[in-house]
């Protein structure tokens, strides 16, 4: 049975007979409780502490991802599209990869710390997805409006 739990911040497990753990934080350096779970695959999205706590959710035998290659570990398909971290093309912040993903025939995608809109290229490498982990914040990543016009673009579902 899939399951789906979120971890704080950007952080997500997704869980069936393998797990899937995403841009894990140490929790301390956040204010909140750090993840409780293993990973059998990490993604990172970028270099930044809050995303990149890779040794708070290792263990033996963990995969990590941290580039946008194209791969199938334990029959989940990774596929890494580039994007930024702002809306200058990473010149204050850097790049982030976006991450879709399939396990059990679901089809996700983690946006990392997405900080603009994406244009037509990223949307068409997305393509069409199930489940959308998409951050939200308006300091660091997109604000809520502009999530919503994301979301309306109908391009997820």
């Amino acid at each position: 049975m899939l399951q789906i739990r979120w971890h704080g911040h950007s952080c997500f497990e997704i869980t069936n007979d393998i797990t899937v753990i995403t841009d894990p934080h140490d929790g301390k350096s956040l204010g909140i409780p750090g993840p409780s779970a293993a990973g059998d695959i990490i993604l990172v999205s970028h270099n930044h502490y809050d995303h990149n706590s890779v040794k708070s959710v290792e263990k033996d035998g963990s995969k990590i991802v941290t580039d946008e290659r194209k791969r199938t570990i334990e029959n989940v398909e990774i596929k890494g599209i580039p994007a930024f971290h702002d809306e200058a093309e990473g010149a204050k912040r850097g790049r982030n990869i976006i991450y879709k993903f399939t396990m059990d025939g679901i089809t996700f995608c983690h946006m990392g710390d997405l900080g603009h809109k994406p244009d037509k290229n990223t949307l068409d490498a997305i393509g069409e997805v199930d489940i959308l982990f998409l951050p939200i914040g308006g300091t660091f990543t997109i604000n809520s409006s502009f999530c919503a016009t994301l979301i309306d673009l109908g391009r997820w579902f």
